[in-house]
C-alpha cells in the first residue's frame, strides 16, 4: 500500500500472545479491515519469547493488508511510538492484541472522525483488571486533573481512533522512550482542544496472554512514568507561550 491509498492503520503491540493473536488478528480483519477500504493492520512484535511472531508471520503471507514488525522487547510504550512510526494511514486507531476489548464495538467510532471529529477515545467505565491497576487509573485522573486542567476519565484506554495528523503534531513533544505515550496524547487533544468523542467500551476478563507488568514492577513504571509526565507538562506549557 501506498501512503497516500491507506484510510486507516490499526497498530497492535504484541508480547506473548501465542493463544489469542490469531483471534486478535481475525477480529481486526473481520470488523475493520473488511469494513473500512484501504486499511491495514501494523502487529509489533515486542520480542515475544512465545510463538507470537512466527504466527504473526503466517497470518501477513496470506492477508497483504497485515504487516509485523519484529523489534527487540522494550515495553508496551515503545512498541507503540515504532508501530506508529511505521503506520500509513490518514487515521491511526490504536488497540491491544489481549481482545479484551471487542472489535464489534469499532463502529461508531468510525462514525465519529467520519462525521468530521478528530478522535474518538473508548472508555472503560467497567474494568475486569486487577484492583492495583484500578487504584491506579484513580490516582492517574486526578493526577492529570490537577497537572493539566483536563478531565480524562480514562486516559491510557488501548481504543483509540484519531486523525494521524494528531499524533504528529502530539510526536514533537513526547519523547521516543516514553512509557504511556497512548496517555500522553490523550492529555494533548485535550489540552489542545482537539474535537474527540468519547464512546464507552465493553472491557472483558483478560483470557489468554501475558501480563507484563505485575505489582511492585508496576508501581515503578508509574513512578517512572510520572516524572515523564512532568517533562511532558514543561514541554506542552513551553509550547504555548
Amino acid at each position: 500500500m501506498s501512503t497516500t491509498s491507506v484510510s486507516v492503520s490499526v497498530v497492535m503491540p504484541a508480547y506473548n500472545e501465542e493463544d489469542g493473536i490469531a483471534v486478535a488478528v481475525a477480529a481486526v480483519r473481520e470488523h475493520v479491515l473488511d469494513t473500512v477500504l484501504n486499511s491495514e493492520l501494523v502487529v509489533v512484535n515486542d520480542g515475544s519469547r512465545d510463538g507470537t511472531g512466527a504466527l504473526l508471520d503466517q497470518l501477513a503471507a496470506d492477508d497483504p493488508r497485515v504487516r509485523v514488525i519484529h523489534k527487540s522487547n522494550g515495553g508496551h510504550g515503545p512498541a507503540i511510538m515504532t508501530g506508529l512510526g511505521q503506520a500509513q494511514g490518514a487515521y491511526v486507531f490504536l488497540i491491544d492484541s489481549d481482545n479484551q476489548i471487542p472489535l464489534e464495538e469499532f463502529a461508531p467510532f468510525w462514525a465519529a472522525v467520519s462525521g468530521g471529529g478528530d478522535a474518538a477515545f473508548g472508555v472503560r467505565r467497567v474494568r475486569h483488571d486487577a484492583q492495583l491497576r484500578k487504584v491506579l487509573t484513580v490516582v492517574i485522573r486526578q493526577s492529570l486533573s490537577t497537572m493539566f486542567g483536563v478531565r480524562l476519565y480514562d486516559s491510557n484506554v488501548p481504543y483509540k481512533l484519531l486523525k494521524r495528523s494528531l499524533w504528529t503534531e502530539a510526536s514533537a513533544l513526547i519523547p521516543e522512550g516514553t512509557l504511556a505515550p497512548s496517555l500522553f496524547l490523550a492529555v494533548f487533544a485535550a489540552r489542545r482542544g482537539y474535537a474527540v468523542t468519547y464512546i464507552d467500551v465493553t472491557h472483558k476478563d483478560r483470557e489468554t496472554g501475558t501480563v507484563s507488568i505485575r505489582r511492585w514492577k508496576l508501581i515503578k513504571f508509574c513512578a517512572r512514568a510520572f516524572r515523564q509526565l512532568l517533562d511532558f507538562r514543561a514541554s506542552l506549557l513551553a509550547s504555548t507561550r
